[in-house]
């Protein structure tokens, strides 16, 4: 992880820009309810409080699979003679499946451990909010928050790009783009998949819907995909599944000259690709902008169980041949 102040890349974390040439896009209408996940609390009396922040620091935080840094661990209660007890998160349902697994890790960690009412009933936010109105908010109806910042700042921060590699591409699709229309070809839609572990043999792959016994399905990246397998098969490579997981584009960076539709972002879901990059925006027909088509941000979508980060190019101007709002790429 590295400070804001030390990132060689210039980002502007307000407008989500990096070097001035890459949008970030995600869905940007800030939800004022948040995905929630329940967690495993227990009380304890405050005198053992350093025990069970000490279990969790040593213990669950390294393990669970959701993130907790923007909650507070610990919220007070006054029990009914006055007394004080604490409600302590151990972790998600995520890391504890029942209670037995619960109870047989705190007994294992400190056997005179006291505490009461374990249970799975509270529900926090799964991420933390992008206002500090909203932090309060939430922290009100769920669970105590810490405001750390936009969580999406972070996100920037963490991304790393090739940039001179990724102009290359860009290029070239371009190129391709005005080859294609130049030839005739009534959709000059380009993709390029690159392999992160086989960068230097890009796959380039151009929409044939217009050719001769070709299916309205042969949009460039479904073509792309295709050719992908095929190459595969061609080198007749023994997949590691420790590394595809069966995924046919794990971990790939896609670019393409126009925005992809809602067909071809859920096939860039399947693949599992890392990373898409486009140029032109489709207003009508895409589906990675919340502006354009029907807002569905599918590389970002909540309902689904993967994701993928997009960006559109900013940068120096390369302007695909124009083809109509309402195609489908």
């Amino acid at each position: 992880m590295v400070k804001k102040a030390l990132n060689p890349l210039k980002i502007d974390f307000k407008k989500g820009i990096i070097e001035n040439k890459l949008q970030q896009i995600r869905n940007s209408r800030t939800t004022t309810t948040p995905d929630l996940i329940k967690v495993w609390t227990i009380e304890v009396n405050p005198k053992d409080s350093k025990y069970v922040l000490d279990l969790i620091r040593t213990k669950t935080q390294k393990q669970d699979p959701i993130s907790m840094l923007h909650i507070k661990r610990i919220r007070k209660i006054t029990n009914s003679d006055t007394s004080v007890s604490l409600v302590v998160v151990i972790g998600s349902v995520e890391l504890f499946e029942d209670k037995n697994s619960v109870q047989s890790m705190l007994h294992s960690f400190r056997k005179d451990l006291k505490y009461s009412n374990l249970s799975s009933s509270h529900e926090i936010p799964k991420e933390g909010p992008q206002t500090k109105e909203l932090m309060l908010q939430w922290s009100d109806e769920y669970w105590p928050l810490v405001w750390r910042g936009n969580p999406n700042d972070q996100i920037l921060n963490d991304y790393t790009f090739n940039m001179p590699f990724i102009e290359d591409i860009l290029l070239k699709i371009h190129r391709l783009s005005q080859e294609q229309y130049e030839n005739g070809n009534i959709y000059p839609i380009v993709t390029a998949f690159v392999d992160p572990n086989d960068s230097t043999n890009c796959i380039y792959a151009c929409d044939t819907r217009a050719q001769q016994e070709s299916s309205p399905l042969d949009h460039s990246i479904r073509i792309g995909i295709n050719a992908v397998s095929k190459r595969l098969k061609e080198r007749k490579k023994v997949i590691d599944n420790a590394h595809t997981e069966g995924y046919l584009c794990l971990d790939f960076d896609v670019y393409t000259t126009h925005e992809p539709c809602s067909m071809c972002s859920m096939a860039l879901i399947h693949s599992r690709i890392k990373r898409c990059i486009f140029i032109q925006p489709m207003t009508m027909t895409g589906s990675l902008k919340h502006k354009s088509g029907d807002g569905y941000c599918m590389h970002q979508h909540k309902l689904l169980n993967s994701s993928y980060e997009a960006f559109q190019w900013v940068g120096d101007k390369l302007d695909p041949p124009e083809i109509s709002q309402s195609t489908c790429c």
